[in-house]
């Protein structure tokens, strides 16, 4: 909405004309005031109503980043292994943690798909099987 709000304000203006119109809102103070209207926006549309969405906001948003915090280590490994059977060192032991960690998390949590479908049981189920 803001960049659809940011682009309406700007299409009728001159190229010369925008450096002048986009300059105050890279203000610290603009910013400031812009972070604070969207603080009281959620506080009045989540927090007053007495909503629930607050809390699946934190799980998800703690889901996402510690997914992306262990996304370094999870592709270094995927390299790693990757490495391996380009040079025929056998395939390393174990899989990828993560991925089916985060399959988990995501769906066996949220409610939206049953254990039985998700990558790590699958992938479970193939270890088994070995």
């Amino acid at each position: 909405m803001a960049l659809r709000k940011l682009y309406s304000e700007i299409k009728g203006l001159k190229v010369k004309e925008l450096p002048d119109h986009v300059k105050p809102m890279l203000s610290i103070g603009y910013v400031k005031k812009a972070v604070q209207r969207g603080m009281d926006n959620y506080h009045a549309k989540y927090i007053e109503t007495s909503s629930i969405d607050p809390l699946l906001h934190v799980c998800y948003g703690g889901m996402i980043l510690s997914y992306l915090i262990a996304l370094p280590e999870e592709r270094r490994h995927l390299e790693h292994q990757q490495h391996a059977k380009e040079h025929g060192l056998g395939e390393p032991s174990g899989s990828c943690f993560g991925e089916h960690l985060f399959a988990w998390c995501f769906f066996g949590i949220s409610g939206h798909c049953r254990l039985e479908d998700t990558v790590f049981a699958n992938g479970l189920q193939s270890e088994m099987m070995k």
